[in-house]
This record gives structure tokens, C-alpha cells and sequence, in this order.
């Protein structure tokens, strides 16, 4: 890293935890669409959030690579 800190290791506990949450949470606002009418309609700007999701995919991507090769 820049800052001369060594850098902490990524552990596969983590990413099993955070694929989980991320797959809970979905799974959690699918129920709540069909529960609540609302915000099935509001859901539909899906493909709004799409494309957002795959924007913020992107950028967090090259920032991984950036920092890996420099």
C-alpha cells in the first residue's frame, strides 16, 4: 500500500459471509415485493437498478485492479 501499512488478507470466511448477506438481503426484498403492493410497483425501475448495480460493479472492479498493480 501507499501508506507503507502492509496489506491484511482477505479471508474466505469473509467472502462466504458476504456473498450470504448479499444474497439474504435480495432474497428478503423479493419476499417484501410480493407482500407489500407498493413496492412491487416501485420495483419497477428495475432496470434502473440494473444498470446502477453493474455501474458500481464496474468502478469497484477497476479500483481493485488499479490497487493490485500499483
Amino acid at each position: 500500500m501507499a501508506d507503507g501499512q502492509p496489506r491484511r488478507q482477505v479471508r474466505d470466511r469473509e467472502v462466504v459471509l458476504l456473498a450470504f448477506l448479499a444474497v439474504a438481503f435480495v432474497l428478503i426484498v423479493a419476499w417484501l415485493t410480493g407482500v407489500i403492493p407498493a413496492l412491487d410497483n416501485a420495483i419497477g425501475l428495475a432496470p434502473v437498478v440494473i444498470v446502477a448495480l453493474v455501474v458500481v460493479t464496474a468502478i469497484v472492479l477497476a479500483r481493485v485492479v488499479a490497487s493490485s498493480r500499483g
